[in-house]
């Protein structure tokens, strides 16, 4: 499990697994061929991809993906931005909150997931 603890990994897969059911239940809401609708479907992609990576990585399966390469470049960007997104929404939230403990999953979460799609991208 390289330089990961395995519960943080637990974490983030069940903070992953929470990202895309609201993503989805999110995306139904734009219209189809929005710039809203493309990012959401985007995030959804990149999310799966990360769930499968810390899958893997928690059942310390180290072989070969079955993500080309373009995939796992495609889901950068998307993880990126959230993790930009996040971020900024950390800074306006107040210690000891219920949405700033969540907020810090999903960044850790995120985090984690650019570390193993970077790990394989560069296998």
């Amino acid at each position: 499990m390289d330089n990961f603890i395995r519960g943080d990994l637990e974490q983030a897969l069940l903070t992953i697994s929470s990202m895309i059911s609201r993503s989805e239940k999110v995306q139904n809401k734009f219209k189809e061929g929005t710039p809203q609708a493309s990012l959401a479907r985007n995030r959804i992609k990149a999310l799966y991809i990360a769930s499968s990576l810390v899958a893997k990585e928690l059942e310390g399966d180290h072989s070969t993906v079955s993500f080309n390469k373009e995939d796992l470049e495609k889901a950068l960007p998307p993880i990126t931005s959230t993790i930009s997104k996040c971020e900024k929404a950390q800074e306006k939230l107040k210690e000891g909150t219920p949405q700033l403990t969540l907020t810090r999953k999903m960044i850790q979460a995120l985090y984690i997931s650019l570390s193993l799609i970077t790990k394989e991208l560069n296998k």
